[in-house]
Protein backbone atom coordinates (compact mmCIF):
# COMPACT_ATOMS: atom_id res chain seq x y z
CA UNK A 1 0.00 0.00 0.00
CA UNK A 2 1.06 3.60 -0.96
CA UNK A 3 0.61 6.35 1.17
CA UNK A 4 -2.27 8.75 -0.33
CA UNK A 5 -1.23 11.82 1.11
CA UNK A 6 2.79 11.74 -0.41
CA UNK A 7 0.59 10.96 -3.80
CA UNK A 8 -2.14 13.30 -3.44
CA UNK A 9 -0.31 15.31 -6.16
CA UNK A 10 -0.67 12.35 -8.92
CA UNK A 11 -4.36 11.43 -7.92
CA UNK A 12 -5.80 14.86 -8.17
CA UNK A 13 -3.84 15.23 -11.77
CA UNK A 14 -5.84 11.82 -12.84
CA UNK A 15 -9.15 13.20 -11.39
CA UNK A 16 -8.55 16.78 -13.07
CA UNK A 17 -8.23 14.98 -16.36
CA UNK A 18 -10.84 12.55 -16.68
CA UNK A 19 -13.56 13.94 -13.91
CA UNK A 20 -14.29 11.28 -11.12
CA UNK A 21 -16.96 9.06 -9.16
CA UNK A 22 -16.15 9.58 -5.35
CA UNK A 23 -17.46 6.39 -3.35
CA UNK A 24 -17.11 6.56 0.36
CA UNK A 25 -17.88 5.07 3.62
CA UNK A 26 -20.04 6.54 6.03
CA UNK A 27 -18.49 5.53 10.05
CA UNK A 28 -14.72 5.99 9.98
CA UNK A 29 -14.49 7.87 6.59
CA UNK A 30 -17.19 10.79 6.44
CA UNK A 31 -17.80 10.58 10.38
CA UNK A 32 -15.53 9.65 13.12
CA UNK A 33 -16.33 6.42 14.70
CA UNK A 34 -18.32 6.80 17.84
CA UNK A 35 -19.12 4.32 20.89
CA UNK A 36 -22.60 4.72 19.93
CA UNK A 37 -23.57 4.33 16.58
CA UNK A 38 -26.77 6.48 16.60
CA UNK A 39 -24.19 9.55 17.91
CA UNK A 40 -22.19 9.49 14.35
CA UNK A 41 -22.46 12.87 12.85
CA UNK A 42 -20.80 14.68 9.52
CA UNK A 43 -19.11 17.91 11.07
CA UNK A 44 -20.50 21.21 9.01
CA UNK A 45 -16.83 21.25 7.21
CA UNK A 46 -16.91 17.70 5.77
CA UNK A 47 -20.57 18.25 4.63
CA UNK A 48 -19.98 21.48 3.27
CA UNK A 49 -17.02 19.79 0.82
CA UNK A 50 -19.27 17.26 0.16
CA UNK A 51 -22.21 19.63 -1.16
CA UNK A 52 -19.40 21.20 -3.23
CA UNK A 53 -17.89 17.68 -4.43
CA UNK A 54 -21.46 16.53 -5.68
CA UNK A 55 -21.93 19.64 -7.22
CA UNK A 56 -18.55 19.02 -9.07
CA UNK A 57 -18.38 15.39 -9.86
CA UNK A 58 -20.52 12.01 -9.11
CA UNK A 59 -20.62 10.99 -5.06
CA UNK A 60 -22.03 8.08 -3.55
CA UNK A 61 -21.89 7.04 -0.30
CA UNK A 62 -22.41 3.25 0.62
CA UNK A 63 -22.64 1.98 4.19
CA UNK A 64 -23.30 -0.70 6.24
CA UNK A 65 -25.94 0.83 7.37
CA UNK A 66 -29.43 1.03 6.41
CA UNK A 67 -30.56 3.01 3.69
CA UNK A 68 -32.79 5.47 5.18
CA UNK A 69 -30.29 5.53 8.32
CA UNK A 70 -27.83 6.68 6.00
CA UNK A 71 -29.67 8.83 3.73
CA UNK A 72 -30.71 10.91 6.67
CA UNK A 73 -26.98 11.18 8.51
CA UNK A 74 -25.53 12.87 5.12
CA UNK A 75 -28.65 14.44 3.86
CA UNK A 76 -27.15 15.57 0.63
CA UNK A 77 -28.62 16.65 -2.41
CA UNK A 78 -27.28 15.12 -5.72
CA UNK A 79 -25.77 12.23 -3.65
CA UNK A 80 -25.76 8.59 -4.46
CA UNK A 81 -26.53 5.93 -1.55
CA UNK A 82 -26.09 2.67 -1.06
CA UNK A 83 -27.18 0.78 2.73
CA UNK A 84 -27.38 -3.01 4.22
CA UNK A 85 -23.62 -3.25 2.66
CA UNK A 86 -25.34 -2.81 -1.01
CA UNK A 87 -28.66 -4.92 -0.30
CA UNK A 88 -30.51 -1.90 -0.94
CA UNK A 89 -29.63 1.18 -2.83
CA UNK A 90 -30.87 4.59 -4.20
CA UNK A 91 -29.13 5.78 -7.30
CA UNK A 92 -30.30 8.52 -9.85
CA UNK A 93 -33.30 6.87 -11.16
CA UNK A 94 -31.69 3.46 -10.19
CA UNK A 95 -33.90 2.23 -6.62
CA UNK A 96 -33.77 -1.23 -5.50
CA UNK A 97 -33.59 -3.80 -2.28
CA UNK A 98 -32.83 -6.87 -2.40
CA UNK A 99 -34.94 -10.18 -0.93
CA UNK A 100 -33.58 -12.79 0.83
CA UNK A 101 -34.79 -16.26 0.58
CA UNK A 102 -36.65 -17.47 3.50
CA UNK A 103 -33.83 -19.93 4.35
CA UNK A 104 -31.41 -16.73 4.48
CA UNK A 105 -34.15 -14.56 6.20
CA UNK A 106 -34.50 -18.09 9.00
CA UNK A 107 -30.66 -18.34 9.05
CA UNK A 108 -30.31 -14.14 9.99
CA UNK A 109 -33.06 -14.37 12.49
CA UNK A 110 -31.46 -17.62 13.91
CA UNK A 111 -28.12 -15.68 14.50
CA UNK A 112 -29.93 -12.37 15.52
CA UNK A 113 -31.38 -14.45 18.68
CA UNK A 114 -28.20 -15.91 19.38
CA UNK A 115 -25.90 -12.82 19.36
CA UNK A 116 -28.72 -10.97 21.30
CA UNK A 117 -28.56 -13.43 24.07
CA UNK A 118 -24.90 -13.46 24.35
CA UNK A 119 -25.22 -9.27 24.50
CA UNK A 120 -27.23 -9.31 27.51
CA UNK A 121 -24.67 -10.52 29.75
CA UNK A 122 -22.09 -8.14 28.31
CA UNK A 123 -23.23 -4.55 29.26
CA UNK A 124 -22.28 -2.34 26.39
CA UNK A 125 -22.63 -4.26 23.35
CA UNK A 126 -25.50 -3.45 21.10
CA UNK A 127 -27.23 -5.49 18.58
CA UNK A 128 -28.45 -3.16 15.50
CA UNK A 129 -30.86 -5.03 13.47
CA UNK A 130 -31.16 -3.41 9.62
CA UNK A 131 -33.82 -6.11 8.50
CA UNK A 132 -31.49 -7.06 6.00
CA UNK A 133 -28.43 -7.15 7.78
CA UNK A 134 -27.13 -7.08 11.33
CA UNK A 135 -24.20 -5.14 13.17
CA UNK A 136 -23.13 -6.41 16.62
CA UNK A 137 -21.11 -2.91 18.52
CA UNK A 138 -18.82 -3.85 21.35
CA UNK A 139 -17.15 -0.22 21.48
CA UNK A 140 -18.68 0.76 24.75
CA UNK A 141 -17.58 -2.50 26.34
CA UNK A 142 -15.01 -2.30 29.27
CA UNK A 143 -11.85 -3.24 27.27
CA UNK A 144 -10.95 -5.75 30.00
CA UNK A 145 -13.90 -7.91 28.75
CA UNK A 146 -13.57 -7.46 25.01
CA UNK A 147 -11.17 -10.19 24.22
CA UNK A 148 -13.72 -12.80 26.27
CA UNK A 149 -16.54 -11.26 24.24
CA UNK A 150 -14.52 -11.54 21.45
CA UNK A 151 -13.89 -15.44 21.63
CA UNK A 152 -17.95 -16.31 22.65
CA UNK A 153 -19.16 -14.54 19.35
CA UNK A 154 -16.39 -16.44 17.39
CA UNK A 155 -17.67 -19.35 19.11
CA UNK A 156 -20.93 -19.35 18.36
CA UNK A 157 -20.18 -17.61 14.47
CA UNK A 158 -19.08 -21.37 13.53
CA UNK A 159 -22.54 -22.44 13.65
CA UNK A 160 -23.45 -20.05 10.98
CA UNK A 161 -20.21 -20.25 8.60
CA UNK A 162 -22.33 -22.20 6.15
CA UNK A 163 -24.97 -19.82 5.46
CA UNK A 164 -23.68 -16.20 6.82
CA UNK A 165 -20.84 -14.22 6.23
CA UNK A 166 -19.54 -13.07 10.29
CA UNK A 167 -16.75 -10.49 9.39
CA UNK A 168 -15.31 -9.03 12.39
CA UNK A 169 -14.37 -5.14 11.81
CA UNK A 170 -11.17 -3.16 13.45
CA UNK A 171 -13.54 -0.70 15.28
CA UNK A 172 -14.98 -3.26 17.99
CA UNK A 173 -17.59 -4.31 15.42
CA UNK A 174 -19.35 -7.53 13.89
CA UNK A 175 -21.49 -7.55 10.81
CA UNK A 176 -23.82 -10.18 9.87
CA UNK A 177 -25.33 -10.44 6.28
CA UNK A 178 -26.53 -13.35 4.36
CA UNK A 179 -23.64 -15.04 1.94
CA UNK A 180 -26.03 -14.58 -1.20
CA UNK A 181 -26.69 -10.89 0.01
CA UNK A 182 -25.26 -8.39 -2.18
CA UNK A 183 -21.99 -6.42 -1.06
CA UNK A 184 -20.41 -2.83 -0.97
CA UNK A 185 -18.41 -3.97 -4.98
CA UNK A 186 -21.95 -4.56 -6.29
CA UNK A 187 -22.91 -1.20 -4.97
CA UNK A 188 -19.86 -0.19 -6.84
CA UNK A 189 -20.12 -1.47 -9.45
CA UNK A 190 -23.92 0.03 -10.36
CA UNK A 191 -21.97 3.20 -9.39
CA UNK A 192 -19.46 2.98 -12.07
CA UNK A 193 -22.20 1.80 -14.85
CA UNK A 194 -24.61 5.35 -14.06
CA UNK A 195 -22.13 7.41 -14.16
CA UNK A 196 -19.84 9.03 -17.09
CA UNK A 197 -16.94 5.99 -18.87
CA UNK A 198 -13.93 8.41 -18.38
CA UNK A 199 -14.67 9.24 -14.70
CA UNK A 200 -12.01 7.81 -12.29
CA UNK A 201 -13.27 5.84 -9.62
CA UNK A 202 -12.36 6.73 -6.28
CA UNK A 203 -13.33 4.31 -3.34
CA UNK A 204 -12.72 5.20 0.22
CA UNK A 205 -13.02 2.86 3.02
CA UNK A 206 -11.80 1.30 6.82
CA UNK A 207 -13.13 -1.42 7.70
CA UNK A 208 -13.48 -5.78 6.21
CA UNK A 209 -16.44 -5.19 4.03
CA UNK A 210 -15.32 -2.10 2.20
CA UNK A 211 -12.44 -5.07 0.92
CA UNK A 212 -15.48 -6.13 -1.38
CA UNK A 213 -15.47 -2.47 -3.20
CA UNK A 214 -11.51 -2.42 -3.32
CA UNK A 215 -11.28 -5.05 -5.18
CA UNK A 216 -14.25 -4.51 -7.68
CA UNK A 217 -12.16 -1.36 -8.93
CA UNK A 218 -9.20 -2.76 -10.12
CA UNK A 219 -8.62 0.10 -12.63
CA UNK A 220 -9.71 2.69 -9.43
CA UNK A 221 -8.38 4.47 -6.86
CA UNK A 222 -8.77 2.91 -3.20
CA UNK A 223 -8.01 4.25 -0.21
CA UNK A 224 -8.27 2.41 2.99
CA UNK A 225 -8.43 4.72 6.58
CA UNK A 226 -6.19 2.44 8.28
CA UNK A 227 -2.95 0.75 7.19
CA UNK A 228 -3.41 -2.68 6.54
CA UNK A 229 -1.10 -5.04 4.64
CA UNK A 230 -4.27 -7.36 4.01
CA UNK A 231 -6.37 -4.83 2.60
CA UNK A 232 -6.62 -5.10 -1.32
CA UNK A 233 -6.56 -1.22 -1.83
CA UNK A 234 -3.83 0.52 -3.09
CA UNK A 235 -3.34 3.57 -1.09
CA UNK A 236 -3.77 3.88 2.72
CA UNK A 237 -4.70 7.35 4.68
CA UNK A 238 -3.25 7.13 8.26
CA UNK A 239 -5.88 8.82 9.58
CA UNK A 240 -9.50 9.91 8.98
CA UNK A 241 -8.50 13.73 8.60
CA UNK A 242 -6.97 12.62 5.11
CA UNK A 243 -10.47 12.03 4.12
CA UNK A 244 -11.48 16.10 4.78
CA UNK A 245 -7.97 17.00 2.66
CA UNK A 246 -8.83 14.84 -0.32
CA UNK A 247 -12.58 16.55 -0.63
CA UNK A 248 -11.28 20.34 0.06
CA UNK A 249 -8.67 19.45 -2.35
CA UNK A 250 -11.20 17.43 -5.14
CA UNK A 251 -14.05 20.29 -4.22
Amino acid sequence: MRNADKHMGSILRRVKENGFLLILDFDGVLAPIVARPRMARVSRRTRACLAKCAAGGRVAVISGRALADVRARVNQAGVWYAGNHGAEWRMGKMRGREKLTRAACAKLSEARRAFTELSRCYRGVVVEDKKLTFSVHFRALARRRVARFSREMRSISKQFTNFLDISEGSEYIFNIRSLESRTKGDAVRLASRCSLAKAVPIYIGDDATDEDAFRALTDGITIRVGRSSKSAAKYYFSTRASVDKLLRNLA
